[in-house]
């Protein structure tokens, strides 16, 4: 894996992760402006203003607020319906990222606003199988540690072994996801990111490419997370809503190219784990076998 490429990657294409956050902020801020301006907040402003942690139990003469109206209900609406809209919208659209990068293709994809969707929820719906399964894990190892507790040291041990079973399981599963959303990718059938036993099969056997990805996603993680905090201090120091305006913007920006950078490195541990791309470049042994 090239942690410099997928790096680069946002950067090659920043004009098209600039219009994405444009479009998106344009979207939210119409239903923002909507529920701030429907309706008279300054009630529960003067609540937030007025309550003293050390005293939060005192009562304070607070003017009740009015109902909301219908279009201050829209508005919270369509603020709701916008974040699930835009999150599997980036989410299919990830799909296509991680396509183009196995096809070897520097550019972002165009947008297919109706597929992209469809595709972000099949691996939303991927997402909550392998949450199910890991909470059913927890459980049943909670269950042993309760039953155990009248053992003493035996506890003690079961519930460090627990915590690293926990980690180990929670490692594999999200490389699953990756792997199952690769191979939809590759194979353009969305059926891959529900083949949960397969996945996490191939995530499994190649637990040290999985662990550099990790270690590759956390570098992502801090440079970013840097640069957000630099960018930040020199223009969120603008007076008023340009100031707001800008960290919010921003902030989104560097949070998706970081994310593009993330899709780069899972097409690159995917063709690394022989999904898609170059199969000849695996080795026999890491080659997945689609039949």
């Amino acid at each position: 894996m090239s942690f410099s490429k997928a790096f680069r990657y946002p950067f090659q294409n920043l004009a098209k992760v600039i219009g994405i956050v444009l479009v998106l902020t344009i979207a939210f801020a119409a239903f923002i402006g909507l529920v701030l301006n429907s309706h008279d907040w300054s009630p529960l402003w003067d609540q937030i203003n007025a309550w003293d942690p050390a005293e939060h139990n005192a009562e304070h003469n607070i003017e009740e607020m009015e109902a909301m109206g219908a279009t201050t209900g829209l508005g919270i609406l369509g603020l709701i319906v916008a974040a699930a809209v835009s999150g599997f919208w980036i989410s299919g659209y990830s799909v296509e990222v991680v396509r183009a990068v196995l096809d070897k293709d520097d550019v972002m994809p165009g947008i297919n606003f109706s597929r992209n969707l469809k595709d972000g929820f099949f691996l939303f719906l991927s997402s909550i199988a392998y949450w199910i399964l890991f909470m059913v894990l927890l459980a049943a190892e909670l269950f042993v540690i309760q039953a155990t507790q009248s053992l003493g040291a035996v506890s003690a041990l079961l519930a460090i072994a627990g915590l690293v079973v926990t980690v180990i399981a929670l490692a594999v599963m999200g490389w699953a996801y990756f792997v199952g959303m690769a191979r939809f990718a590759a194979e353009g059938n969305h059926r891959a990111v529900f083949d949960i036993r397969r996945n996490i099969g191939i995530a499994g056997k190649h637990r040290a490419a999985g662990a550099t990805l990790l270690m590759y996603m956390v570098a992502l993680s801090i440079i970013y997370g840097g640069v957000r905090s630099l960018v930040d201090g020199i223009f969120g120091g603008a007076a008023g809503m340009l100031g707001i305006t800008l960290s919010i913007v921003l902030y989104y920006i560097f949070n998706l190219m970081q994310h593009f950078s993330t899709q780069h490195l899972i097409a690159q541990y995917a063709v690394q784990i022989g999904i898609g791309g170059d199969q000849e470049f695996a080795s026999d042994k890491d080659k997945v076998d689609y039949a």
